[in-house]
C-alpha cells in the first residue's frame, strides 16, 4: 500500500512538472513573440527612415519625434499613440491612416494628404497644416490649438469637441463638416467657407469670420460673443438661442436666416441685410439698426428697447406686438 501511495505522488509530481514546463515554455514563446515584434517594428522604422515608404504598416506607439518623413507613402498606416512631435511630413501620403491619440505638436503636414485618416484625440497643438487635405477626416476630441489650417480641406470632417483655440483656418474649406460643441475662441476663420457644417453649441467667442461663407449653417445655441461677422453670408442659417451679444454683423447677409430667441443686444448691424428673416423674440436691445434692410422680417415678441429704426427698411415686417409695418414698400 505505501508503494502504491508512492507511486501516485510521483504521478502527481509529474503532471505538475509537465504543467509547469508547458507554462514557463509558452511564457518563453510569448516573451520572444514581443520580442520579435519590437524587433519587427524596429525594423520597419529604421527602413521607414531610409526609404520613406512603409505602406499598410503597424508603426503603433513608435518614437518618430523630429523625423524627416518628406513626401514619405505611409497610405493606411497605423500610429496610434505614436510620438511625432516636430516631424516632417510635409506633402506626406497619410490617406485613411489610423493616428488615434498621436503626438504632432509642431509637426509639419503642410500640403499632407489626410483624407479619411482617423485622428481621434489627437494632439495637433501648433501643428502646421495649411493646404493639407483632411477631408472626410475623424478629429473628434482633438486639440489644435494655435494650429495653422490656412486653405486646408476640412470638408465633410468630424472636428467635433475638438480644441482649435486661436487656430488659424483662413480660407479653409469646412463645408458640411462637425464642428458642434467644438471650441474656436479667437479662431481666424476669414473668408473660411462652412456651407452646411453643424456648428451646434459651438464656442465661437471673439473669433474673426469676416467674409465667412455659412450658408444653411447650424448654429443654434452658438456662442458668438462678440465675434466679427463683417460682410459674412449667413443665409438660411441657424441662429436660433445663438449669442450673438456685442457681435459685428455689418453688411452681413441674413437673408432668411433663423434668430428666433436670440441674443442680439448690443449687436453692430450697419447696412445688415435680415430681409425674411425669422427674429421672434429674440433680443435686440441696444442694437445698432442703421440701414437695416428688414423686409419680410418676423419681429413679433422680439425686445427693441433702446433700437433706432428711423433708417431701417420696413416692408411687410412684423413688429413686435404683431402688426404689419410697410413704411418703405
Amino acid at each position: 500500500m505505501a508503494f502504491l501511495s508512492g507511486y501516485k505522488l510521483d504521478r502527481r509530481d509529474i503532471r505538475a512538472f509537465i504543467i509547469l514546463a508547458l507554462f514557463f515554455g509558452l511564457l518563453a514563446s510569448f516573451a520572444g513573440w514581443i520580442v520579435s515584434g519590437h524587433l519587427a517594428k524596429a525594423d520597419r522604422v529604421n527602413r521607414l527612415l531610409e526609404t520613406k515608404v512603409c505602406s499598410n504598416c503597424d508603426l503603433d506607439g513608435t518614437d518618430l519625434d523630429k523625423a524627416d518623413l518628406e513626401q514619405a507613402e505611409l497610405e493606411d498606416v497605423t500610429l496610434r499613440r505614436t510620438s511625432l512631435q516636430n516631424a516632417n511630413l510635409q506633402a506626406a501620403n497619410l490617406l485613411r491612416a489610423i493616428l488615434s491619440e498621436a503626438h504632432l505638436q509642431r509637426a509639419n503636414l503642410s500640403d499632407a494628404n489626410l483624407g479619411e485618416a482617423i485622428l481621434n484625440q489627437v494632439n495637433l497643438d501648433e501643428a502646421n497644416l495649411s493646404g493639407a487635405d483632411l477631408s472626410r477626416a475623424y478629429l473628434g476630441d482633438s486639440s489644435l490649438r494655435q494650429a495653422n489650417l490656412i486653405g486646408a480641406d476640412l470638408s465633410e470632417t468630424n472636428l467635433a469637441r475638438a480644441d482649435l483655440t486661436d487656430a488659424n483656418l483662413r480660407d479653409t474649406d469646412l463645408g458640411d463638416t462637425n464642428l458642434s460643441r467644438a471650441h474656436l475662441p479667437s479662431a481666424d476663420l476669414r473668408r473660411a467657407h462652412l456651407g452646411g457644417a453643424d456648428l451646434d453649441s459651438v464656442t465661437l467667442t471673439e473669433a474673426n469670420l469676416f467674409r465667412a461663407n455659412l450658408p444653411r449653417a447650424n448654429l443654434n445655441r452658438a456662442k458668438l460673443q462678440k465675434t466679427d461677422l463683417q460682410d459674412a453670408n449667413l443665409s438660411n442659417a441657424d441662429l436660433s438661442h445663438a449669442d450673438l451679444s456685442s457681435a459685428n454683423l455689418s453688411n452681413a447677409y441674413l437673408g432668411e436666416a433663423n434668430l428666433s430667441h436670440a441674443n442680439l443686444s448690443g449687436t453692430t448691424m450697419f447696412g445688415t441685410n435680415l430681409a425674411k428673416a425669422n427674429l421672434s423674440h429674440a433680443d435686440l436691445s441696444g442694437a445698432n439698426f442703421s440701414g437695416v434692410n428688414l423686409r419680410r422680417a418676423d419681429l413679433s415678441g422680439a425686445n427693441l428697447s433702446g433700437i433706432d429704426l428711423s433708417t431701417a427698411k420696413l416692408c411687410k415686417t412684423r413688429m413686435p406686438d404683431e402688426t404689419m409695418e410697410n413704411r418703405d414698400c
